[in-house]
């Protein structure tokens, strides 16, 4: 059975997002529970594979998430833009 874990660095960058930004991440973060769930990804989630176990889904034009699949469990490392993912990604490949 898959799961997903929030990890502190997700929810520190929740913390800073605005409040219209958090509702929109709370709908992108169902629809990826959806997506574990059932298998198919629901269209607009974007879900793509950017390196060997980490993977990103839209929240919206601007904000993406970034996670980590181990075994049967997704990790939600980050909640950023554009230029903060290349930045983690850069730092942490």
């Amino acid at each position: 059975m898959k799961q997903i874990v929030a990890l502190p660095s997700f929810l520190r960058c929740v913390k800073k997002l605005a409040p219209l930004e958090k509702v929109r991440l709370a709908e992108s973060l169902e629809r990826f529970n959806a997506f574990v769930v059932t298998g198919s990804a629901p269209p607009g989630l974007g879900f793509k594979k950017i390196n060997h176990d980490k993977y990103e889904f839209r929240v919206g034009l601007r904000l993406r998430v970034v996670l980590k699949l181990e075994a049967a469990t997704y990790y939600l490392i980050l909640v950023g833009n554009h230029d903060e993912i290349r930045r983690y990604l850069r730092k942490y490949r």
